[in-house]
């Protein structure tokens, strides 16, 4: 057996023992994504086989207009959930994810989920998806500039473990984000 099918078949052991919560969160969760998803263009359709190999872990990628039109999902741009990532399509029918560093920002969660198990749920699970409905209320409420609040979310312990789990340099993403004039 090669190193790399041994690899595969510890962190399946891993992710379905020590972590399966969230890995049972995660398939329940990535079924309701799955129904909706889009086809991939060529480069994010080899960045997520790629990534999908490399870190043993199922990416699927939901059409913009089915994730608009749905009751739950409208409001969920993507997650990473036990070894299961979920991202948006970036623009109606353009099969592109957000960027890299939005796929390496999940792959953290899986990484973080891999070395707390059965506690990711209530360190990151529970906490990520309420911040960013703060996020949200924060940008509609209080009049939040883009900027202020991917700083104030990303600053999160939970979303920072992340970052830093999958080297994700978050100052330079949003240095590069204002650059293009989001």
């Amino acid at each position: 057996m090669t190193k790399e099918k041994i690899i595969g078949v510890l962190l399946w052991i891993i992710d379905w023992t020590w972590a399966s919560p969230q890995n049972i969160v995660g398939y329940i969760l990535s079924r309701g994504w799955k129904n909706n998803l889009c086809a991939a263009k060529d480069a994010s359709l080899d960045l997520i086989k790629q990534k999908e190999k490399e870190w043993r872990a199922k990416i699927y990628l939901v059409c913009y207009e089915n994730k608009a039109a749905h009751w739950f999902w409208k409001n969920v741009s993507g997650f990473g959930c036990g070894r299961y990532i979920c991202l948006t399509e970036t623009e109606p029918d353009n099969g592109e994810v957000d960027d890299p560093e939005t796929v390496e920002h999940e792959w953290g969660h899986i990484f973080f989920s891999r070395i707390v198990g059965p506690f990711f749920l209530l360190l990151c699970g529970i906490p990520s998806p309420s911040g960013n409905l703060i996020s949200r209320y924060q940008k509609k409420h209080f009049g939040w500039t883009w900027e202020q609040v991917v700083r104030w979310y990303y600053n999160l312990p939970w979303e920072k473990v992340a970052d830093k789990l999958a080297g994700v340099d978050r100052d330079k993403w949003i240095k590069d984000r204002i650059e293009m004039g989001e």
